[in-house]
């Protein structure tokens, strides 16, 4: 269970990065060959977050957009630049329009572990927090259980490899926002197999969207959905505490 006894008040890009370097300096860099990043062991479940989710999954499976919206605080931030609301989400989204992309990505996430970022802050996918630092993140994607690699871009390839939860270079990189459909197939270089195709929906990238929950007064609420951006970020260094 989850617990803090200060909940944090604000979580910009800045203040979650601090939050991300907190928690790599502890995660030991992977090797060279065969590097893997297999989902965290599942921590005993806090109540009021996974009613949260359960909630999420709930109204994204039903594509209920008015429902989806009412979960969101009126700081919700939209990407890292577009704006905050649950009305900036509306107008960049168009979640009421059954082709939105934003439902395929919220229902990729949902289904995908998470992590603490710190004692009241959770992000899903665990895979963002968990990245390692000196690989690119829009080179790279990270496939999941018994993944295939295919000779040819599509579901008729003749599988040349498999993957499990291996972290494989793109043979090219993605550009952001990154988004990827779940019927595409990416071409990958995988030591062991070689050049290849994976599908979408088997892979997810470090560098797609994430999902930020923070607990305030002790109820978790969801506060972000963003992708990553090729800006460079913010020094990242531990604040001084303030006395």
């Amino acid at each position: 269970m989850f617990s803090s006894a200060e909940p944090v008040r604000r979580f910009g890009r800045r203040a979650w990065l601090r939050g991300a370097a907190a928690v790599l300096a502890g995660i030991p860099c992977a090797g060279q060959q065969g590097r893997r990043l297999p989902p965290p062991e599942e921590p005993q479940a806090d109540p009021g977050l996974q009613s949260l989710l359960a909630r999420m999954r709930s109204a994204v499976a039903s594509r209920d957009a008015a429902a989806v919206t009412a979960l969101m605080l009126p700081t919700f931030k939209v990407e890292f630049d577009v704006g905050k609301g649950p009305q900036v989400f509306r107008r960049y989204w168009k979640p009421e329009a059954g082709e939105s992309p934003v439902w395929e990505i919220l229902g990729r996430l949902l289904a995908l572990p998470g992590t603490p970022a710190l004692p009241s802050l959770f992000c899903l996918p665990y895979l963002y927090m968990r990245f390692p630092r000196d690989l690119d993140p829009f080179a790279h994607v990270v496939a999941g259980a018994d993944t295939s690699i295919r000779d040819r871009p599509g579901p008729d390839g003749a599988v040349a490899g498999n993957l499990n939860y291996s972290i494989v270079r793109l043979a090219e990189p993605l550009a952001p926002p990154v988004i990827i459909p779940g019927g595409k197939f990416l071409a990958v270089d995988d030591p062991d197999a070689g050049h290849g195709y994976v599908a979408g929906s088997d892979v997810y990238s470090p560098a797609a969207h994430r999902m930020f929950f923070e607990r305030r007064n002790g109820k978790w609420q969801w506060i972000s959905l963003a992708a990553g951006t090729l800006a460079d970020p913010p020094e990242l260094k531990r604040q001084p505490a303030k006395g």
